[in-house]
């Protein structure tokens, strides 16, 4: 696998849609003795893809105790993505006359990834975390509908729609993790950190125009617990093909151990500290143009 692309993000994602699909199990198979076939689907799906959807929506926020912020991406995932799984699951079963039942599945589900992945990416409020999520959510649900057929005609039902259900969270979440690393432009890799949550190896992608770096709970890239951060302490600004650091609220930066006193645009391998964290600015090499 590419080296700029985190195994880490890739388990912690996959593991994330895997419990909000266990979770999803959990509540959806109440509804299966619902007779209206509609009916049923419409609430099947809907069940399964506010729980994936929550889950990978919040599961970012939660690991850091960003709980307000968690709390935002929760609902947006769990709606958007409740939304998502009772269209696609309709899709599907209007479907299944005309292309057939795992033909009806693929598109079912994959019309739910699609949802959920806008939903990761509509809690972040990153156009680009958005297109990735919803390309990464198809490619996850399409084939997590593929296994779905399978699994579920080869175990016992329950425990079949289980596995099965485990595995759909899983792909979703694995694919929109694989998506966001592979057209990520630059991020921030943590190599020291005084901070309770910025852990050494953590990549912070900036996708998004305006990056802010600080103690609040708010910020995109949270430094909790490091009195020497302010509440927004940086930022980086997107323009063009340019990351643009600037302090903000009288905070101080150091680019490779220098103050910073105004703007300054990163390259590749700078060394920028705020607090008692040092991050390493990266970008992908065939993406620069200077």
């Amino acid at each position: 696998m590419a080296s700029n692309v985190s195994s880490e993000k890739l388990l912690f994602y996959a593991a994330a849609g895997g419990l909000g699909g266990f979770a999803a199990w959990g509540a959806a198979e109440s509804v299966l003795g619902i007779r209206w076939v509609y009916g049923r689907d419409i609430l099947f799906g809907a069940l399964i893809g506010a729980f994936i959807g929550a889950f990978l929506a919040g599961i970012e926020a939660m690991s850091v105790g960003q709980w307000r912020q968690a709390f935002r991406s929760l609902v947006a995932g769990g709606v958007i993505g409740a939304i998502g799984g009772a269209f696609g699951l309709l899709i599907g079963e209007l479907a299944f006359d005309f292309l057939g039942g795992l033909n009806g599945r693929i598109l079912g589900w994959g019309v739910l990834g699609v949802f959920v992945g806008l939903g990761v990416g509509w809690a972040s409020g990153s156009v680009a975390r958005r297109r990735n999520g919803a390309i990464g959510g198809v490619v996850g649900g399409a084939l997590g509908g593929l296994f779905y057929q399978g699994l579920t005609s080869t175990f016992p039902q329950a425990f079949g729609r289980a596995i099965a259900i485990i595995v759909l969270g899983a792909l979703i979440g694995f694919f929109i993790g694989l998506v966001g690393e592979l057209l990520k432009r630059g991020w921030l890799m943590v190599v020291r950190s005084q901070s309770r949550n910025a852990r050494e190896g953590r990549e912070y992608p900036l996708t998004k125009p305006v990056t802010i770096i600080g103690r609040a709970e708010e910020s995109d890239i949270g430094l909790f617990g490091d009195q020497s951060v302010l509440g927004h302490h940086a930022t980086i600004r997107r323009e063009g093909r340019n990351f643009i650091v600037t302090p903000s609220g009288g905070g101080q930066v150091f680019v490779n151990r220098q103050p910073l006193n105004g703007r300054y645009a990163l390259k590749s391998g700078d060394r920028l500290e705020v607090g008692g964290t040092l991050f390493l600015f990266r970008e992908r090499a065939q993406a620069v143009h200077r």
